[in-house]
């Protein structure tokens, strides 16, 4: 089995192929309690995608696999890893599709794909249920390399046939990010990707004002900020205009950890953000990248100079 996340427009490179039930988009749930994510990208009745879970450490391996538009069914294995910690192992997926009033699920069990991990599981499948969250999915070497195909075909297909598909959206309305259903998704999504610091800051003042602008051309990055774990920022659409929030720093509250996170990627890759630091009379321009795979993070440590 398998985690981690670039949101992206699917709708544009799918629009010329049709089936009934598309399972494309990010899929969240549990298996034993512990949090699981499986994304897929499919194409007629193909899917492509990785699983993600978190149980004894974490997993995250590529899948493919196939679905049934008239039984429902999903049938899918993990083919390779892309990372895990000890005691995982790949997986092989069987999955009923549902939907019940707006919310789509993914049902079924999940079964040990190795003949050894079979007999350490005693052969013993688990259950699990996924809820659809979003029809944006982000991407991993597999699933690019897919889109990348189907979108060639796709443009082959309409060279040949002398036609102009239709423009639906701009390329900046597409690279908006879809709210994420809750605070937990957007923690988790977080805690899939690793943390690059920028910069360590000192200082005795009482509190620290962020002021955030893109960095760069306007293209539709947004980002969302994290201090300590908790959200401060909830995905924000950057601009030219500063969008500020204050931070109380003092003995209590000695340590801030800041982190910036890529809700998408803007028209223009990386997510890039302008980010002043006021801290007293101390001021500090940082330049932050971010993408799906590496968050900013930014230390923030308070010094009580009258000791």
């Amino acid at each position: 089995m398998a985690l981690r996340y670039i949101l992206i427009p699917i709708f544009l490179i799918l629009h010329s192929f049709s089936f009934a039930q598309n399972l494309t988009g990010t899929w969240q749930g549990d298996i034993s309690g512990d949090y699981c994510k499986i994304v897929l990208f499919q194409v007629n009745d193909s899917l492509f995608g990785y699983t993600y879970d978190t149980g004894m450490g974490f997993c995250k391996a590529n899948f493919k696999g196939t679905y049934n538009d008239s039984t429902q069914k999903l049938k899918g294995k993990g083919i390779d890893f892309i990372e895990k910690t000890l005691l995982h192992s790949l997986c092989v997926y069987n999955l009923n599709y549902s939907k019940q009033d707006d919310q789509e699920f993914l049902k079924g069990r999940v079964a040990a794909k190795s003949a050894g991990t079979k007999i350490l599981s005693f052969g013993i499948p688990m259950m699990v249920t996924y809820r659809k969250i979003s029809n944006n999915i982000d991407t991993t070497k597999l699933i690019a390399q897919k889109i990348a195909f189907y979108q060639q075909q796709n443009e082959t297909t309409v060279v040949e046939k002398k036609q102009v598909l239709p423009v639906e959206k701009s390329i900046a309305d597409t690279m908006l990010v879809r709210p994420v259903d809750s605070v937990i998704s957007l923690k988790a999504i977080k805690e899939s990707r690793t943390s690059k610091l920028f910069q360590t800051i000192t200082t005795s003042a009482d509190s620290i004002k962020l002021v955030l602008y893109d960095n760069g051309d306007i293209d539709g990055d947004t980002v969302t900020v994290f201090d300590n774990g908790k959200i401060i920022v909830n995905q924000l659409a950057l601009s030219l205009k500063p969008f500020e929030v204050k931070i109380p720093v003092d003995s209590n509250n000695s340590f801030h950890q800041i982190e910036l996170m890529a809700n998408n990627l803007g028209s223009i890759p990386p997510n890039t953000a302008f980010m002043l630091v006021l801290a007293g009379k101390e001021r500090y321009e940082l330049r932050l990248t971010s993408d799906y795979t590496v968050n900013a993070q930014i230390n923030i440590q308070y010094k009580n100079t009258d000791k």
